[in-house]
Formats: structure tokens, sequence, C-alpha cells
């Protein structure tokens, strides 16, 4: 059995390295994107956002609140238009993202102690546009604002550091935990990257029994796997996990120290953790392979799953505002789990105990997934050659 064994692992591995298709997905695919997925959001925090101003007042009061705007980090003035409709047509065009309307009388009404107000008109349809350009206007019209304030009190006699406090009197102090720069590359790629993992294993299996049924057909041929079905299974599982415990190795050593992602677990802690992962992801394979009839039906139906899969997972859609049978179809796929414990280790330094949770069920998928694959490879497959794995 052990021969068996270790034959099964080196023809595994040598299908995958003499396979172009194959070493395309599961070597070249997860080393590309895992560089070329993280570009757009190589900056992190949007910056920048451009914006029109329209100052009907043109006081000097309007001219230093745009003075305030554009030397805010998150904004830039780009355009002084005349009018509303001016610049609307600019943000229509894509000039512009939003718009910052000083109203006639703007420096008047504040001198006299009365209530102005500016108005602000963001670009909705790219939230990260508009979350950024909101968060720069209304933080520097609060400045001015608080400016305003304190002078009127400096005014009336009061000491500089009493108007502060009297303006002030509660400072809130804010900490952003596990993503210090609020980056959109902190929040979404350790996540992809845990979920590109799994898609393009259950890829290569895919095409790895789809190739092996059609040369099994078409009588051509082939390196047989010896033993009975539970060694062909654990002969391709531990070829496809020592594969992938290397990619593992190369995202948390080079593409994390390479975008600056934070890692607050250990190499070790991970692995450990990562482990059921693996397994559970390629016995899921194995399992699927026996309904592909050729290499091409994994792509086309893996790639389908890939949106699916991103939905569930649960760093995008909250699983709280799930109905109750996606988020228990979702249990099912080894990204669930992964990706939830996995960013927990690697981003917010939970312990191993706190995701004991989590690694539990994916030793769970594994054994479920195992005895699936041992069940569908003795009676679902149909492949004159009954000892072929995923035949």
């Amino acid at each position: 059995m052990i021969r068996h064994l270790f034959c099964n692992i080196f023809a595994e591995l040598n299908a995958i390295f003499r396979d172009p298709g194959v070493l395309i997905i599961m070597v070249g695919a997860v080393v590309f994107y895992s560089f070329v997925y993280p570009l757009p959001y190589s900056s992190e925090v949007l910056k920048q956002v451009p914006l029109s101003i329209v100052d009907y007042d043109r006081s000097a009061l309007s001219r230093q609140l745009v003075r305030m705007t554009d030397a805010s980090e998150l904004l830039r003035v780009v355009f002084r238009d005349p009018d509303m409709e001016t610049a609307r047509r600019k943000i229509q065009a894509g000039k512009s993202s939003g718009i910052l309307v000083i109203p006639d009388g703007f420096e008047k009404q504040v001198l006299q102690g009365r209530k102005t107000t500016v108005s602000a008109y963001v670009d909705a349809t790219y939230f990260l546009v508009y979350r950024q350009a909101m968060t720069g206007l209304v933080t520097t019209a609060r400045t001015l604002s608080a400016g305003i304030e304190v002078s009127r009190f400096k005014a009336a006699g009061w000491s500089h550091e009493k108007a502060l406090t009297d303006r002030s009197p509660l400072n809130l102090i804010s900490r952003s935990l596990f993503n210090s720069h609020m980056g959109y590359a902190t929040y979404i790629v350790p996540a992809v990257l845990l979920l590109l993992l799994q898609q393009t294993m259950l890829i290569g299996i895919g095409m790895l029994s789809g190739t092996r049924r059609e040369h099994l057909q078409e009588k051509k041929a082939v390196i047989p796997l010896q033993g009975g079905p539970l060694v062909r299974i654990l002969g391709r599982t531990i070829a496809c996990v020592a594969l992938y415990l290397v990619h593992i190795y190369f995202f948390y050593a080079v593409v994390y120290q390479i975008w600056d992602f934070p890692l607050r677990a250990g190499f070790l802690d991970m692995f450990v953790f990562l482990l059921p992962f693996l397994l559970s992801v390629v016995l899921l394979g194995q399992f699927l392979a026996t309904f592909f009839k050729s290499r091409e039906s994994s792509i086309i139906m893996i790639v389908w799953s890939s949106m699916i899969a991103v939905l569930v997972s649960g760093f995008s859609w909250p699983v709280e505002t799930m109905p109750h049978w996606i988020r228990a179809v979702s249990m099912l796929l080894p990204s669930t789990w992964g990706i939830s414990g996995g960013l927990r280790m690697a981003q917010m330094g939970a312990s191993f105990s706190h995701v004991m949770n989590e690694w539990f069920c994916m030793w769970g998928l594994s054994l479920f997934y195992l005895v699936l694959a041992w069940i569908c490879t003795r009676v679902l497959a149909k492949v004159p050659e009954k000892e072929s794995l995923t035949s």
C-alpha cells in the first residue's frame, strides 16, 4: 500500500508538471494573480478626488474654505465654475467627482452670527469616491466652523485654551484596528488569495481527471494509478496539498511583504490552520471531478462558481444578512471557513484557540468529501479502467 501511495503521488505530480494547461492553472495563475490582482488597489486609500467649486459669494471667507478644501489630502479642486449647470456637466463628462456650492451671503451670515450652509454634491455611483469626498468635505467644513467659533470666543475675551475647550469639550480619539490605513487592498486581497487557492485547485483537479478519462476512452498512453480507490485518492491529495503548501508560504512570505499586508500570525500557525482547508478543497475537487466528462467541463463549472464563492464567503456579504439557506450552503465550501479563520489569524492576530471552530469544521468537510469521493470513484465513475481515480 505504501509503495502504491508513493507511486500515485509521483504520478500525480508528474501529470501536473507535464500538462501545460494544468501547470498554468495550478502554478502560473496563482503566481500571476497574486501580483496582478492587488495592482488596482496598490495606493490603498483613494486620495485627491477631483472637485468643482461653485462660489456664489466670492468673499474672503469663501476663498478660505476653497483653499482648505484644496489642501485636504482627500480632495483636489480642479474647476471653479460660475454655476451649477456647468459643474454638473463636468461630472457627467467624468472630469470631476463632486461639487461644493458656497451660497451668496455666506461670509455676511457668518459675521452676523447666523447659521449658514454649504452644499456638497458627490457622485455616489462609485462608493469609494463618495466616501472619500464626503469625508474630506465634512472635515473641512467642521474645521472652518470650529475656527470661526474659537475666534468668536477669543474676541469675547476668552483665552485661547478656554476657547478651544468650550468649543470642543469632548475629544474623540479614533483608532482603525487591523487595517490602520483603512485600505481597500488590505480588506479584499487577502481573502481573494485564499479563494484563488481553492478555485485553481478545483479547476486543476478537474482538468487532470477529465484528461485521464479522455485518454482512457481514446486508448492513449496514460500513467496508471495504483492500488484501490482510497490509495489513489490519498495519493492525489498528498501531491496537491504539498504543491499548495508552497503557494501558502509564497503568499505570506512574499506577497504579503511586497504589498505590506498585515501578518500577525506565524508561518507555522497559518500552515497548521490551512492544512485542513487544502485537504477539504482537494477532496471536494476529487468528488466533483467524477462528474466532469472532459477537461473543459471543470473550467466552465468552477469559473462560473467563483463569484458565488466570493459572495457566500462572508467577507463581502455579511453573514448576518444572508438568508439561512444560503448560509447553510456556504458552510459546505472550504473557503467559507478558511477565509473566516485565516483572516482573523493573519490580520487580527487571533490565537489558534479563537479559530478552533473553523479548523474543526474544515476537518469535518475533509472527512465528508473523502467519503463522497470514495463512493463516487467506486460507483459513479464509468470508464473502461475501473481503477482510475476520477474515471
